[in-house]
């Protein structure tokens, strides 16, 4: 008999919003946060306005506010967001549906474009498993770049693949909220699109 498998998006499905906001609130202090936000503000307009792919805009930021910090002072800042702030974040609902698909037996999978830096420590008090985007080291200081592609869209179905075969799992749920969940929610049997909203 086959084995069910979920897949979670994390941002905006898990979590009612967008976590890399609230981690730069975290780990900023309020002038440098802002100041950066101002100067930063035609990328973020790019990238609403579709102008600046995901990866690019994110790398941006990312590279602005973190470039040149030792890795374990990233580290230790994205497991203290998701230590004191993440759980405010999380929906109910979405946590529910989590346990149960836990408690039938699925095997249960995030996969998440955020980086696993302030994504990973959740999961692993949940007991999840985690698939996303991981910060680029070089001479133990963060770079801005990426580790890995960027785990958003068909990335997501490419990494999904490299850690298992969909075909020996029956049925696949897969839940996500954006564009970048579409191909991820076509390899599901059944796929939920914005679920734990009404809830």
């Amino acid at each position: 008999m086959s084995r069910g498998l979920a897949l979670f998006d994390f941002d905006g499905t898990i979590t009612s919003g967008d976590t890399l906001f609230h981690f730069l609130r975290h780990a900023l202090p309020g002038p440098r946060f802002a100041l950066g936000a101002v100067l930063l503000l035609p990328v973020l307009a790019g990238y609403k306005l579709g102008l600046i792919g995901n990866a690019r805009a994110k790398s941006i930021v990312l590279r602005h506010f973190f470039g040149g910090w030792p890795e374990e002072r990233f580290r230790a800042a994205g497991a203290a967001f998701a230590r004191e702030m993440l759980p405010l974040l999380i929906r109910p609902a979405a946590l529910e549906r989590i346990r149960e698909h836990m408690v039938n037996g699925d095997r249960v999978l995030v996969v998440s474009a955020s980086l696993s830096d302030w994504v990973g420590g959740w999961c692993a008090d949940q007991g999840l498993e985690l698939l996303a985007t991981e910060a680029e080291v070089r001479d133990g200081r963060i770079t801005g770049r990426f580790a890995t592609g960027n785990c958003h869209g068909p990335e997501k179905v490419r990494r999904i693949r490299a850690a298992l075969d969909p075909a020996d799992y029956a049925p696949i749920h897969a839940y996500g909220d954006s564009s970048g969940d579409r191909e991820m929610l076509a390899l599901a049997h059944e796929p939920h699109f914005k679920p734990f909203r009404d809830v």
